[in-house]
């Protein structure tokens, strides 16, 4: 970008502009290295339903180092830096993470194909531990330099923009894993290496726009303040609540992890495209149509009514999985989408507690250590139900059940699908009552805004296809009067 558009361009607007730039490579580079390509990578290299498991537990086993990069921001106050060299090291590792192990098959065979198995997922684990450390930086920096106010609303569109760049990248890795599943393994493996090195550099990119991002100063903590900082998040008991929720959450949806793409591909019989559309394609759909209405609803109607709502949708969506099968796989479709629709809510309502805690106007001391706590707690959930699930699935690996005479036969998926949903409602029972929010809305004035912010999704092409027919109508004032400015227009027919 020239220079001298940068000077005339207000700083602020500029450095937002970068941040959602930054998420537009930095979303192909996700959904590209978390989505089918890492199973298909682990599944051609002779993973066990346990390393499934491992596998799904490694990031959140990683974010136990969020902790010392916190320390390392508060005793420095240098949150760019500390940001920069942990996610470029973390980008950079995914041209590492397939070549070393093909490297060793390569050498000796696939009669080593464990070590190179055992390989990949210590790089895997290398590569989240690098981006865990840089994580409280990355949130506290960001929570100086996001306006507070809006801070739902621009995550949330920053989110969107990732998402669009991000739709056509993803179905185009789900057609070329097709074409290579006719080769050998060995073919399939090279076309998933070749996959996660052009991640990477969308990964490197993302990273380098934050270059240009300024970075407003903080002084550094030292000595007893250091300490006093760390100290600071154990203090604040909703936020510990809130974090716990969330972890359980976390605990209760790992369930499904690595086995919902496994029971795609072993049980329903989806060839690698499909199971591309259903595990990320339908996601990211469901996320962009929702992720507006939820950053608003985060900012005006508070957080705890949006878990409520989250929670109590995503309870049927787990164990709606039990359903899916070969003859009704447009299931599998609107449950990735509703519940990817649904999670989202709960990321959106974390995220700004996480932001209104580690800095914004009220600067508050040990701001980068409200992440890393938030990140810890929610981070050891989410390997203990990755942990969880493969064990269990290790244990029932041969267990099979037909109450019905020609129906379906259920096994060890079913039960994650189950305890994942009995887990998700037990999580709300419990957390839902302790949270205590005194500035947010009602769960069911909540409740309507979502419902009137659909309604306005919904009516937006045809809104669109009268004002083309008569220009005039969008200058018409209502007689009704002025809607509250913090509900949508169509909220009033709904109450």
């Amino acid at each position: 970008m020239p220079t001298g558009i940068l000077r005339r361009r207000p700083p602020l607007r500029t450095s937002l502009g970068l941040v959602t730039l930054a998420w537009v490579f930095g979303c192909v580079w996700y959904s590209t290295s978390t989505g089918e390509p890492l199973t298909l990578f682990a599944q051609k290299l002779g993973a066990s339903n346990f390393q499934f498991g491992l596998l799904t537990a490694l990031p959140f086993i990683a974010s136990l180092l969020s902790l010392p990069g916190s320390m390392l921001v508060e005793s420095t106050g240098c949150r760019k830096r500390t940001f920069l060299w942990s996610f470029y090291l973390q980008r950079a590792m995914w041209f590492v993470i397939p070549l070393l192990p093909l490297w060793v098959i390569s050498r000796w065979g696939f009669g080593s194909a464990g070590t190179a198995l055992s390989v990949f997922l210590w790089l895997v684990f290398i590569m989240y531990a690098a981006g865990a450390a840089g994580g409280p930086a990355w949130l506290c920096w960001m929570a100086d330099l996001v306006p507070p106010r809006v801070n739902g609303k621009y995550f949330s569109r920053r989110r969107q923009w990732g998402i669009a760049a991000a739709v056509p990248v993803a179905v185009f890795v789900g057609y070329l894993l097709d074409r290579c599943a006719l080769a050998d393994n060995r073919a399939v493996l090279h076309c998933c290496a070749m996959l996660f090195m052009c991640c990477a550099v969308c990964g490197l990119a993302d990273i380098h726009l934050f270059q240009y991002v300024p970075e407003a100063a903080r002084p550094p903590q030292r000595g007893a303040r250091l300490f006093e900082s760390l100290r600071e998040p154990l203090r604040h008991r909703q936020f510990l609540r809130c974090s716990c929720f969330v972890g359980a959450l976390t605990f209760a949806v790992n369930f499904l992890g690595q086995f919902a793409t496994l029971y795609l591909l072993e049980e329903v019989g989806v060839t690698n495209l499909a199971a591309q559309m259903i595990l990320v394609v339908a996601p990211m759909l469901g996320q962009l149509l929702l992720l507006g209405a939820w950053g608003q609803a985060a900012d005006r109607m508070g957080k705890r009514p949006l878990l409520a709502l989250a929670s109590a949708g995503l309870v049927p969506v787990g164990i709606g999985w039990c359903f899916v099968t070969p003859h009704r796989v447009w299931l599998a479709y609107a449950l990735a989408g509703l519940g990817a629709a649904l999670w989202t809510g709960v990321e959106v309502a974390n995220l700004n507690l996480v932001l209104e805690t580690s800095g914004g106007a009220r600067r508050r001391p040990g701001g980068s250590s409200f992440a890393a706590v938030n990140s810890v707690i929610i981070n050891i959930c989410g390997c203990l139900g990755g942990l969880s699930a493969g064990l269990i699935a290790q244990i029932l690996r041969d267990w099979h059940w037909q109450p019905l005479g020609g129906g379906k036969v259920y096994n060890f998926y079913d039960v994650l699908f189950i305890a994942s949903g009995v887990l998700r409602l037990g999580s709300a029972a419990v957390f839902l009552p302790l949270l205590h929010e005194p500035t947010a809305r009602p769960v069911r004035q909540a409740g309507r805004f979502m419902a009137a912010a659909l309604l306005d999704i919904a009516a937006g092409p045809l809104r669109l296809l009268t004002r083309r027919a008569n220009p005039a109508a969008q200058y018409t004032q209502s007689a009704a009067g002025k809607i509250a400015p913090e509900e949508p227009s169509r909220l009033r027919r709904c109450a």
